[in-house]
């Protein structure tokens, strides 16, 4: 294998890592909700974000009305 292929192997196995924590944690939580317990939420919130911020979001501009162009 290429160094490339190598570091995408990594990335990926990173990012394996990090869904089975985050699984687990979201696990912890409904145990806690489920038994009358108001969880702290900021540390998922915290990952979540950070998972959104790796691909930027697309902000679609609205479609501008321009008036017609009359032709001469």
């Amino acid at each position: 294998m290429g160094a490339t292929q190598d570091a995408v192997d990594l990335i990926v196995g990173q990012l394996a890592k990090a869904q089975a924590e985050i699984v687990d944690r979201i696990a912890d939580l409904e145990d806690a909700i489920a038994a009358g317990e108001t969880p702290d939420l900021t540390a998922l919130k915290a990952a979540a974000q950070a998972l959104d911020d790796v691909v930027g979001d697309v902000v679609e501009e609205p479609p501008v009305d321009e008036p017609p162009v009359e032709a001469v």
